[in-house]
């Protein structure tokens, strides 16, 4: 019988290389610092900085497997227990500390 192949399919699309976030990620995220928000200006920058830690470890897992991840776990686990941490035991020993005047 006769054999017939196709030549391979080239992707002209580049846009598939590189790191992406997605629209719902930046949602996440800005909902977390805005109920950080409400509470405290120091646990709006924990959470900034949580949130960014998380992405640096999502990078560097990307580079490590070389597969595609999800950029919410990390950064939504270590954004929310920068939020706890700070709302619930860094701020009311900050509070306890100004009260007797033992800090700023």
């Amino acid at each position: 019988g006769s054999h017939v192949s196709l030549p391979p399919q080239q992707d002209d699309d580049d846009d598939d290389r590189g790191v992406k976030l997605g629209l719902g990620d930046f949602v996440f995220y800005s909902v977390l610092v805005g109920r950080a928000a409400v509470y405290d200006l120091t646990t709006v920058v924990t959470c900034f900085y949580a949130i960014l830690t998380g992405l640096i470890v999502t990078l560097f897992c990307l580079a490590v497997f070389r597969k595609a991840l999800p950029a919410l776990p990390f950064s939504i686990f270590f954004g929310i227990a920068a939020y706890a941490l700070t709302k619930f035991s860094i701020m009311p020993f900050l509070q306890s500390l100004s009260s007797r005047q033992l800090a700023f």
